[in-house]
């Protein structure tokens, strides 16, 4: 019977779009966070004067503080961007093939 019910999932469209949509996403939003974390490290490596450049003079500030500061706001941006996402299309797609597959 579980059997059965795994088979009849997975072929499913919904559950196939849901996997798809999913799975794409992630790739997508993963490879972003990797570039910009990247970028960022690459900076610090090759271009350490740029980074320390102040913001404004008599400022103790510099954009490499600033930028790790938005490196840390990305992060939550892109995971509020994964939720909302997760909250308005997949939790949709995961009811409707609970539906079905009663």
């Amino acid at each position: 019977m579980k059997k059965e019910l795994a088979e009849q999932i997975q072929s499913d469209p919904d559950f196939q779009a849901l996997i798809h949509h999913r799975t794409r996403t992630n790739w997508i939003m993963a490879i972003t966070v990797i570039v910009v974390y990247f970028a960022f490290i690459l900076m610090i490596a090759y271009y350490p004067q740029l980074l320390a450049i102040k913001i404004s003079a008599g400022s103790e500030i510099s954009v490499g503080i600033v930028a790790g500061f938005l490196i840390i706001v990305f992060a939550f941006l892109m995971t509020g961007l994964y939720v909302r996402r997760a909250n308005a299309t997949y939790d949709a797609l995961t009811a409707r093939i609970k539906e079905t597959a009663q």
